[in-house]
């Protein structure tokens, strides 16, 4: 049997916050108000680490490149690598949406769509350099290794 409800309110005493409650929703307000910040952030440091590390392994290497020209695990493997500089870079560019001025909760909305915008970008940059950095480090190795003892 269900139980029976009444049409009575209930009434709910108030307290006035803790300090402690008080320092944790200030905390989760800054968080949110600084995650396009650290999106950025990380994305300026993976587009630098990509460029630093590309460089790297292109620049020395000139004959092995020119030896393996026809792999396309290479060619795949640079275009990654170049993709993944090309998402990163996008994060950190500024993004124009509409919204309203004078409106707190267009305003939330709007940066919470940009973060997602900015997080998947940085996802997908991710993603390109470690396939960029796999085949690339495949494609060297591959070529190192001596032939196959008959």
């Amino acid at each position: 049997m269900p139980p029976q409800q009444s049409d009575e309110a209930i009434q709910i005493q108030a307290t006035v916050a803790r300090p402690s409650d008080i320092s944790w929703i200030e905390h989760q307000l800054k968080e949110k108000q600084n995650t396009l910040q650290r999106l950025e952030e990380t994305a300026k440091y993976l587009s630098g680490l990509a460029c630093v590390s590309l460089s790297i392994m292109v620049g020395p290497n000139d004959k092995l490149l020119s030896k393996l020209s026809d792999s396309a695990t290479l060619k795949i493997g640079i275009i990654s690598w170049l993709v993944s500089i090309l998402f990163t870079l996008a994060v950190v560019f500024p993004f124009r949406y509409a919204y309203a001025e004078n409106s707190a909760d267009s305003i939330r909305k709007m940066t919470g769509r940009i973060a997602r915008v900015k997080f998947a970008l940085l996802i997908l940059g991710v993603l390109f350099f470690i396939i960029g950095i796999s085949l690339l480090s495949y494609t060297y190795i591959l070529s190192q290794a001596p032939p196959p003892a008959k």
